[in-house]
């Protein structure tokens, strides 16, 4: 290699870097540019290579995974058909409610036989079957006139009787005018008294003066005699005034007596008075029996009459009702409740009536009353439902099928009755789905209707319980679970290997589940 020249090497305007001129001499000489290219394309030749075998490893990998994960389907499959597919629900919060459905009929409320308490001739009847008619409305009258008479008689005796009081009270005012009459006679009577005995007393003194001055010859004998004449009239005068007292005193004892006595009469009077208007209410009272009123507002439902026809007074023997009246605006329902349900039956319970007649329109009531005693026939108890009838849309004698709430629903969960196994008096199991196998779980069971029943405890809302499958199942079987459309698992062909008590209740009656 040749050593350089002073001009080997320069620099360069743009870049101030320093480039070393290319060897022109030889053949054999390589190049810097020649060097970086071959190292440019070794560092290439390397990265293809890696990739190329980072390619071949990931789509080994990846044909490994597409094997393993087809034979895991083919496993998982394989066992999907080895398991038994069932049908679940899960269990529904909200108890069950206790009802007792049983035929009704629908009676009036009340109704009243209306008879005639006179005998007479039937005349202006004004209503006939059918008819509505109001509270103390006149459906009909008899003729007698007999009785209208007694009537005008007895009220004379009362208008003189109240004649005799007044003459009565009368004689009592007089009475006790003369009582007044007298009081005051004798108080002037008394006041002429007191004037008198001083009168007296004065002539008294006087006249003794005179005798002593006539004693003394100081006045003459008859001016003493003359005082003695005046002395004297002024007793007399006194004796007249107590005598005018006593006298006025026995007027007032009789004026009290007359007034003692017309209170007397006035009493006696009254009492007559009242005999006289107990008469007249008598006699209006057999009057009124000749009128036929409505007790209440209802309809007319019998009439055995027509006017002119001769009515006998229902006393005197067995005749049969002018009309009779029911009253509509209130029904009543009458129904008998079986011995097992009378125990839970109380006043005010929820009632719904179905009337057939009315295609089967529901009227809501409540129980008004029971008889409390069972028919020892049939061993029912009547109950009544009381039913408002304002529209008049129910008939007497209709008929339908009345449900009684007897419990109001508990706060137990609630499963098909089917799910039900192994059943001990209140103690039972079901299966339930865990990990995609079969679990037998025990439970404690409430009320059971056959188509469900409580569960008071052992599951819960979230639980798969299993309803329906074909053929047996033990305990750990793997299953897999179908929820069914049917919140009580009935749906079309279900059917439960061992069934629960509602099922037991059917094949026991001979019912095909």
């Amino acid at each position: 290699m040749s050593t350089p020249t002073a001009e080997s090497g320069r620099r360069t305007s743009e870049d101030d870097r320093y480039e070393p001129e290319t060897e022109t001499s030889g053949g054999s000489s390589w190049s810097w540019s020649t060097i970086a290219l071959m190292v440019a394309g070794g560092a290439i030749l390397i990265l293809g290579a890696l990739w190329w075998a980072d390619r071949n490893r990931s789509t080994v990998s990846d044909q490994g995974k597409s094997r393993g994960a087809a034979g895991k389907s083919q496993e998982d499959e394989s066992q999907n058909k080895a398991a038994l597919r069932v049908k679940v629900v899960h269990p529904q919060q909200g108890g069950m409610t206790r009802t007792t459905t049983m035929p009704g009929t629908l009676h009036a409320f009340q109704y009243a036989d209306l008879f005639a308490k006179a005998s007479g001739y039937l005349r202006a009847q004004v209503v006939d079957i059918g008819d509505t008619v109001e509270k103390g409305q006149l459906l009909a009258e008899v003729y007698d006139p007999e009785r209208q008479q007694q009537v005008q008689l007895a009220a004379a005796e009362v208008e003189r009787w109240k004649a005799a009081i007044a003459q009565a009270e009368a004689r009592k005012t007089a009475a006790e005018a003369a009582v007044s009459a007298s009081e005051a006679e004798i108080a002037v009577n008394q006041a002429e008294v007191s004037r008198s005995e001083a009168l007296r007393r004065f002539r008294e003194k006087e006249y003794l003066r005179y005798i002593e001055l006539a004693r003394h010859q100081a006045v003459d004998q008859r001016v003493a005699d003359e005082r003695e004449e005046e002395f004297e009239s002024t007793k007399a005068a006194e004796e007249r005034a107590h005598a005018a007292v006593k006298a006025a005193k026995a007027d007032l004892a009789k004026a009290i007596a007359q007034v003692i006595s017309a209170e007397a009469d006035i009493r006696r009077e009254r009492a007559e008075l009242r005999v006289a208007q107990e008469r007249l209410t008598q006699t209006q009272i057999l009057a009124n029996y000749t009128r036929i009123t409505s007790p209440y507002s209802g309809v007319v439902t019998q009439r055995n009459f027509h006017d002119g026809d001769f009515i006998r007074e229902a006393t005197h023997g067995d005749v049969l009702p002018i009309l009779q009246v029911a009253r509509t605006d209130l029904i009543r329902c009458i129904v008998y409740i079986p011995d097992r349900d009378t125990p839970l039956l109380d006043r005010g319970d929820p009632a719904v009536v179905r009337i057939d007649a009315l295609g089967g329109e529901e009227f809501k009531g409540v129980v008004t009353r029971f008889s409390g005693y069972e028919l020892p026939t049939n061993r029912t108890m009547r109950t009544e439902v009381d039913l408002p009838n304002s529209s008049g849309r129910l008939r007497i004698g209709m008929y339908g099928a009345v449900s009684i709430l007897l419990e109001p629903p508990s706060n137990f969960l609630t499963i098909p009755s089917k799910a039900l196994k192994e059943l001990q008096g209140s103690s039972g199991s079901v299966y339930v789905v865990e990990d995609q196998h079969a679990r037998l779980r025990p439970i404690q069971i409430g009320r059971d209707d056959g188509i469900r029943c409580e569960v008071q405890s052992g599951l819960s809302t979230d639980d798969q319980v299993i309803v329906q499958y074909t053929g047996s199942m033990e305990d750990g079987e793997p299953v897999v679970a179908e929820p069914t459309g049917d919140v009580d698992g009935q749906g079309p062909g279900s059917r439960a290997s061992g069934g629960g008590r509602g099922a037991q209740r059917e094949e026991s009656s001979g019912k095909k589940s």
